[in-house]
This record gives structure tokens, C-alpha cells and sequence, in this order.
């Protein structure tokens, strides 16, 4: 093979992002491409390379030990391009480059969340960074920045994993609610936690218990989910009963769609975090990015550079 080009460079990525999401089809959504023309891709790749990485069929996706010793040498190749482009910022004490800020999901109505304004004053210092946002639940980020993936999120986690520091950020108020048409409103008051074991509740489909009904045996537990979203649908349906933040629900109690189903013994805080590997250097861009989110929840302690 001739010496590297942006083109081969440009392959390798469409290699890797296949390994990485399974396969052909699963890559089409990560690489924003047609199945075919990621297979056009792969077919150069394997051409200038003069060798066969993957095969594909009834089978499903596998590589070739080729494949297997070429998807090493691509994960080595950028994560030292990555590597030399923080340092080159650093060098520079310029902030360029590229930040993906992955957040656990319906954070924008708490009003106790400034990750907005963070952005902002980021922004508006750094504007040659350019920023992504990704939405997913806490235990994705967790794992996505202990496999060096992402660099900074915001996770809400009862149990911490080990590698990682959590700074905490604010905090959200979770109460039980329902749809406003759901039949254990018309049940006498106070409502009791008995009177809860008759209907279906959403649970968070989580490894560990985060919510104080999570571990009641004698609730019905026939859906579950890991997001608010998903939580607030099921919620309006009319059939369940679920957990979520007051101030995510209130539209919704507002337009008399949903109702607080009061128990306060069964209410409670959930924390939020900054997280960020406990070892390793930040690129610059991260650090700043850092900094702004501290700076505008007003936390003293710092994270790692």
C-alpha cells in the first residue's frame, strides 16, 4: 500500500465505525451513509489494502483475523492523531478541535441546570470548538468514558463507578404521577404505599435500584425504561403509574394531563454530575468546556486536566 492519504484515512474511519456498530446496516446511522455506499467504501478499503476484513452474509457480520489485526492498528492510528491534535492546542493555548458533552435526557426544564449557559460562555470564548451533544442514560455515559470515547458527561448514578470522578452539579425533586384519568385517583385519601401494589408501574430499567419503589416485589412491574421521555408516554397512556422530576411533569399537570400522586415517603432527590475519567489529560477544549460547567454551578472543585 502507498503511503497514507486523507482518502485512506477517510476508509479506515468507515472501517471502524462498521466494527464499532456491528456491521453494515447498524453503520448506516453512525457514519450518515447509505448501506451501499458504505459497502463501496469497504470494497476500496479492501482493494488498496490487498486484503479481505470482513465477512458479511447469512451469518451476520464477523472479521477475518486480517480484519481483527486491522481494526487494532485503526483504534492505535486515531487515538494517536487525536492525541497529537490536543497537544498541538495545547501547544498553541488555543481551543480548536472537537468535544462531544453527552447528558442524561429533559434536563433543559430543571431550573437548577445552567449547562446552558455554560455552553453559551464557552461558546462565545472558544468558537472554533466545535461541540456535540449525544442524549443518553447514565450508565452509556459512564461506560463511554471509561472506554475513552467521550471526555466529559452528566450523569445522574446512585452507584459510582470505580475510574471515574463525579462532581456534583444539582439536583432534581421525584415525585409519583399519573394520568389524570387513572382510576386510583378516585381512591380514598391519603393515598398509601398498599394501594400502590394494585396497579402497573414504570420502573427504570437500570441494574440497581434507584427509585423507592424499585425494590418493592409486590408492585406489578410490566414496563420499564431508562429516560423521562419514554416514562412520560407510558404515563399518559392512562395505565401506569411512574416516577418524574416535578419539574419535567409540571407541563403536563398544568394542561390537566397528569396528576402528583402524593406520598411523600416515596419521593425523592435524584443527584447530578459532572463525570470525567479520573486519570488521564484532557484536551484543552475539554478542560474549558470543564471549567464553564463548574464556573456556572458554582463548584469550587475541579476536575483533572
Amino acid at each position: 500500500m502507498r503511503k497514507l492519504s486523507d482518502f485512506d484515512l477517510k476508509l479506515l474511519q468507515v472501517f471502524l465505525a462498521i466494527v464499532e456498530s456491528g456491521g453494515f446496516s447498524a453503520a448506516q446511522f453512525a457514519l450518515n451513509m447509505h448501506q451501499s455506499t458504505i459497502s463501496t467504501r469497504m470494497h476500496d478499503l479492501e482493494v488498496r489494502l490487498g486484503m479481505t476484513l470482513c465477512q458479511r452474509g447469512r451469518r451476520g457480520f464477523r472479521l477475518t483475523p486480517d480484519g481483527q489485526k486491522v481494526y487494532a492498528l485503526c483504534k492505535n492510528l486515531f487515538e494517536s492523531i487525536n492525541s497529537f491534535e490536543n497537544q498541538i492546542d495545547n501547544i498553541r493555548k488555543v481551543s480548536h478541535g472537537h468535544i462531544t458533552l453527552a447528558l442524561t435526557d429533559n434536563l433543559a426544564t430543571n431550573p437548577d441546570c445552567h449547562i446552558q449557559q455554560a455552553i453559551r460562555a464557552f461558546c462565545e470564548r472558544h468558537p472554533k470548538v466545535t461541540l456535540e451533544t449525544v442524549v443518553w442514560d447514565s450508565q452509556q455515559i459512564e461506560m463511554m468514558l471509561l472506554d475513552g470515547k467521550i471526555e466529559l458527561g452528566i450523569t445522574s448514578s446512585e452507584v459510582h463507578k470505580d475510574g471515574l470522578i463525579y462532581t456534583p452539579l444539582f439536583s432534581e425533586h421525584q415525585s409519583l404521577y399519573c394520568s389524570t384519568c387513572h382510576p386510583i385517583l378516585s381512591r380514598a385519601k391519603p393515598i398509601s404505599i398498599e394501594y400502590l401494589g394494585d396497579y402497573s408501574l414504570v420502573d427504570r430499567g437500570l441494574s440497581h435500584h434507584i427509585t423507592p419503589l424499585s425494590h418493592q416485589k409486590t408492585m406489578p412491574h410490566i414496563a420499564s425504561t431508562t429516560n423521562m421521555e419514554a416514562t412520560a408516554h407510558l404515563l399518559l397512556s392512562g395505565n401506569f403509574i411512574g416516577y418524574l422530576p416535578d419539574h419535567y411533569a409540571a407541563i403536563w399537570v398544568q394542561r390537566g394531563e397528569l396528576a402528583k400522586i402524593t406520598v411523600p415517603e416515596l419521593e425523592y432527590e435524584a443527584e447530578f454530575h459532572l463525570t470525567v475519567m479520573e486519570k488521564g489529560e484532557h484536551s484543552l477544549a475539554a478542560t474549558k468546556l470543564i471549567n464553564a460547567i463548574l464556573e456556572k454551578h458554582h463548584c469550587v472543585e475541579c476536575c483533572p486536566s
